[in-house]
């Protein structure tokens, strides 16, 4: 387990700013885009 969280604390290092914000940007676009794509595919959420 220590090898692990060693292992997400380096990559976490290694990310800058620029890069978690484009990150970001992009899974938010592929969220919204999703839910367009499927408008009345609310499920038992909002029923």
């Amino acid at each position: 387990m220590n090898k692990l969280s060693n292992k997400v604390q380096y990559l976490v290092s290694r990310v800058d700013n620029r890069t978690l914000r484009l990150i970001v940007t992009i899974a938010g676009l592929a969220l919204f885009v999703l839910a367009a794509g499927a408008p009345d595919g609310v499920g038992p959420v909002g029923m």
